[in-house]
């Protein structure tokens, strides 16, 4: 019966290894090996072999010629790689492999059952006599040092079981070298730690004598502090003491292997500095005190380590290898992995921001990047801010790093130029926190520097909004002065004389105007079109012209001298005039709503050929409020009017002066005024220089020079889409431009989202449409010649009348068609398709026989609906059908019987199946979904035949002409026509 054993053996060119076979075994004659196990016999007779013998089968396997060939090998085929292994590759690569295989053989096999054997080199038989012993404890190694004076004894034995011995003078053979496995006759030694190396000096002898204290010192400093960290030493003239306290823990700034910068741990063991990837347990200083030697010894505190890492990782840090930390904006973010800036400032930052959590944790950076040292001391920042002058903000600052204390205008190139290394006066680096370059850089970049102060222009108020944020912890001894606030004008009455009621959004509007004058800003007011701007200028100038109205603290004496007027009821506030110009279409609607809303204010009008143009017009015009001109008017007369001093210069539609470069700008900018106001619902109609334009006008260098502007904010933004750019844009107008929607203003009610759809006509319908408005245009040809206009009027309504119908459905006019109608078609999918979707409908039509088409559509198709004309007898029966039933999600209506009185908000859109000329008509019927108690958004689709008279009357509404008025002001419009018109109308 064969058995399963562990042959150890020397194999061609590779050298000491183990193979399992097969073999019987013969008490007195050589043991037969049948076959070698490999891995396919485990997997042919698996329950043939025990577990461990699977174990060491598949273990040696990976060692077998062929699997070291897929390995290691570059040739070609096997016999090549065993015939040709280089020497180095054999040594570095090969030989440790397989040795690490060999050191877990040996040690599955002590106290194993498995047989094992040593085949001596050159025997070709195998004997039970050559059958190894394998402990089933590791052999421990036995250091021995003694000291007397200036003489070392140094002695190397070992301890089996109970008993030691030296290997000195012994044929003992090196299975394995770290950890050792050692053959000495039939046994084999093997150990937990130890390398075959030390061996080296007890070959021939037992002892190592040393004689010499220098050389004596550097073999304790160098070998023996080693042994001591991973063995128990005996003898004598030397201490071992263990010590069992936490490292102390540094935080050092290095280079990784490519050179970058990262920070990493270094742990000092007594007087040890250790990197967290040594591997070892137990770390040893060494030290002489009056000729005693002392080993201090100090087991590893892996918790403080782990502690100190899972610190750096929670607050930010990544840890990119098993000791290295990275900042992670200098990590790339397209594959995340550590592709770094050119220095280390972000990990500098880092340890600066984390100075006091890393204090607390005693852990002590160090950081020295390229010979340069680098400061993380916190940095304070005491800023003291007062007002210079009326017009300008005394910023004074000074940067404490200790032990420096720094001017903070020496920071302004750094800040400006985006460089965070400041070189300090002890020659050490000052990375300058990020937050500066987005808190500081608008004071830098927008302010003056004078001397040790930064002097900023008050317009830029709202940038010392940076000093006094809450959130800053590295600032202290702020002290600002009070700065504008809109809130303070809150309560401001409105004129008294104001003949109107102001909005609430139109009161804010008005005592934002208010803040503007009294910190002598210029702004722009940019509500929608129809929110009332004109009106909210208009109160603004009749509070400023009341009695103590002008808000200022104290008037100019001089502007009291020359426009004061002795003429009753003008100007006799001691302010100059206001002069607002506009496009010519405006003027008489200033002045009419100047005379409507504010009959107080004396308005002259200086326009036209008869104006006056003499250079002595300002003794005209201190009599008077309000001047009201045209851009083209200023810019013929620019000469005359930029040499009178005005209160106010208000541009209306102030997008016209939006060229820079015309002259139309450059006039308007020669205007001398006090204040200035622009007014305009289009601040941007082309590009951002439009803003640029108008924002210079009423608030002077704002925003500096168009050059700058251009290159600091039109092309970030305008090309480069840069969404900080164009956040900071809007940081700096934010105080002087004032823009409601009308969605805004009105929150309780949503926008309403109208449509026109126009639907072709059916083949057949157009056919037919064709011959009616044919015959019908023949015969008002001929009313035209026999008849009276009014006669003529009343055949042309009855032949638009016919023509609308035949657009609908030719089936309101003739019972017997049959065919279909392009809008009728078009309307019902739409309608079914919107009540799939849960949405309510209300649909209406001027025709009551063009609801009895679209209810008969319903009817047959099982749709349910709620229907209210003329001839309703229950009308609010109905309504509440519709209003409470949520299976009825359509509502027919007349527009003659449901366009007022109705509350139908449960709608959220509106068909109108026929517009007819009257608009307001079709207001008030949309205002039966779209009113208060609304809360969604409300569609409206107009239904118009293409190529038909709807269309036609929908193109005439939008024209501004006297024709869209008649179709808007009158029962016939036919009737105001004449008969050209009326002929173009059908043609």
């Amino acid at each position: 019966m064969d058995s399963f054993i562990i042959v150890f053996t020397h194999r061609l060119n590779i050298g000491l290894t183990a193979i399992p076979y097969h073999a019987v075994l013969h008490p007195n004659s050589p043991i037969e090996l049948l076959e070698h196990v490999t891995p396919a016999h485990i997997k042919e007779r698996h329950d043939d072999y025990t577990d461990e013998e699977k174990q060491m089968v598949l273990l040696l396997h990976t060692i077998s010629d062929k699997e070291l060939f897929k390995k290691f090998s570059r040739e070609s085929n096997l016999r090549d790689f065993k015939n040709n292994i280089p020497p180095d590759i054999l040594e570095e690569r090969i030989r440790p492999d397989i040795e690490k295989k060999m050191y877990s053989l040996v040690r599955m096999l002590a106290g194993s059952n498995v047989p094992a054997y040593y085949r001596q080199s050159g025997y070709s038989n195998l004997y039970q006599t050559d059958r190894l012993r394998i402990p089933e404890t590791p052999c421990q190694p036995v250091f021995r040092v003694d000291l007397e004076e200036d003489r070392m004894t140094y002695s190397l034995k070992f301890r089996q079981d109970e008993t030691t011995f030296s290997f000195s003078q012994k044929d003992t053979e090196v299975i394995c070298s770290d950890p050792a496995v050692l053959k000495w006759e039939q046994t084999l030694y093997y150990f937990d730690k130890f390398d075959s190396g030390k061996l080296k000096p007890f070959k021939d002898k037992d002892y190592v004598h040393l004689k010499g204290e220098k050389v004596i010192d550097t073999y304790m400093a160098k070998f023996i502090v080693n042994i001591v960290e991973s063995y128990d030493v005996k003898g004598s003239g030397f201490d071992i003491i263990d010590v069992d306290e936490s490292p102390e823990t540094k935080l050092v700034l290095e280079k990784d292997l490519s050179l970058r910068p990262v920070l990493r741990f270094k742990f000092r063991y007594g007087n040890r500095l250790i990197s967290p990837n040594r591997k070892t347990d137990v770390f040893v200083d060494f030290s002489k005190n009056n000729g005693r030697y002392l080993f201090r010894r100090f087991p590893r505190d892996y918790e403080a380590e782990k502690r100190a890492f899972s610190l750096l990782r929670d607050n930010g840090l990544r840890l990119i290898d098993e000791v290295s930390f990275v900042h992670p904006d200098d990590l790339s973010p397209a594959d995340d992995r550590a592709q770094f800036s050119p220095g280390p400032a972000n990990l500098v930052d880092w340890v600066r921001e984390h100075k006091e959590l890393l204090d607390n944790h005693n852990i002590e950076p160090q950081l020295e990047f390229n010979g340069e040292e680098y400061s993380f001391v916190p940095v304070v920042t005491h800023f003291e801010t007062a007002i210079g002058s009326i017009d300008w903000f005394d910023i004074k600052c000074v940067v404490e790093i200790p032990p420096h204390k720094i001017p903070f205008i020496r920071f302004r190139r750094n800040i400006l130029n985006g460089d965070r290394r400041f070189i300090l006066p002890d020659g050490s680096i000052f990375i300058i926190p990020r937050v500066w370059f987005t808190r500081f850089y608008d004071l830098f970049n927008f302010g003056k520097i004078e001397d040790e102060s930064i002097l900023l222009p008050k317009n830029y108020y709202h940038l010392l909004d940076e000093l006094q944020k809450e959130e800053d912890n590295d600032s202290e001894g702020i002290a600002t002065p009070e700065l504008p606030k809109l809130k303070d004008f809150s309560t401001a009455a409105l004129p008294e004389g104001l003949n109107a009621t102001l909005r609430p959004y139109q009161v804010e509007g008005y005592q934002w105007l208010l803040f503007l004058r009294q910190n002598k800003f210029g702004g722009i007011l940019a509500d929608d079109m129809g929110l009332g701007k004109t009106l909210q200028a208009i109160a603004l100038l009749l509070k400023i012209y009341s009695p103590n109205g002008g808000l200022e603290p104290e008037n100019n004496e001089g502007q009291l001298s020359l426009f004061s007027s002795h003429l009753e009821g003008f100007n006799k506030s001691g302010l100059a005039p206001s002069l607002i110009v506009m496009p010519t279409s405006l003027v008489h609607n200033w002045d009419y709503e100047i005379k409507r809303f504010a009959p107080g204010l004396k308005t002259y009008i200086f326009t036209g050929s008869n104006r006056i143009r003499s250079k002595e017009l300002w003794k005209i015009l201190r009599h008077y409020h309000v001047v009201i001109t045209t851009y083209g008017i200023l810019r013929n007369d620019v000469d005359i009017l930029r040499n009178t001093s005005w209160e106010y210069l208000i541009l209306d539609e102030s997008q016209n002066i939006k060229n820079p470069s015309s002259k139309g700008y450059h006039a308007v900018s020669s205007i001398n005024a006090r204040h200035h106001l622009a007014l305009t619902g289009t601040p941007i109609e082309n590009s951002l220089i439009d803003l640029w334009a108008q924002m210079n006008i009423v608030n002077e260098g704002l925003l500096k020079s168009l050059n700058f502007f251009k290159r600091y904010y039109e092309t970030p933004i305008s090309k480069n889409e840069d969404e900080a750019k164009s956040e900071h844009l809007q940081k700096m107008i934010n105080p002087f431009l004032l823009r409601r929607t009308k969605e805004m203003v009105a929150k309780d009610l949503p926008p309403i989202m109208e449509q026109m759809v126009f639907c072709d006509m059916s083949p057949e319908q157009k056919d037919i449409y064709e011959r009616e408005k044919s015959g019908v245009r023949n015969q008002i040809l001929e009313s035209m010649q026999n008849r009276s206009h009014g006669e003529q009027s009343i055949i042309a309504l009855q032949a638009l009348t016919r023509l609308r119908q035949l657009a609908n459905h030719p089936a309101m006019l003739y019972n017997g068609y049959r065919g279909s109608s392009g809008k009728f078609d078009q309307m019902m999918e739409s309608l079914e398709s919107i009540i799939s979707e849960n949405h309510h409908v209300l649909v209406f039509s001027s025709f009551v026989k063009d609801l009895e088409l679209l209810e008969a559509a319903l009817n047959q198709r099982k749709i349910d609906y709620a229907k209210l004309i003329g001839a309703t007898t229950n009308r609010q029966k109905v309504i509440e059908k519709f209003n409470n039933n949520d299976k009825i999600k359509i509502f027919l209506i007349s527009l003659k019987a449901g366009g007022v009185g109705l509350n139908l908000t449960k709608a959220d859109y509106v068909f109108m199946l026929n517009p007819w000329w009257n608009p307001k008509a079709e207001a008030q019927a949309i205002n039966r979904a779209h009113r208060i108690g609304q809360t969604r958004n409300v569609f409206v689709y107009r239904f118009i035949s293409a190529e038909t008279i709807e269309e036609k009357i929908a193109r005439l509404q939008e024209k501004k002409n006297k024709l869209a008025d008649a179709f808007v002001n009158t029962t016939n419009p036919l009737s105001r026509m004449n008969a050209d018109e009326i002929r173009e109308l059908f043609s």
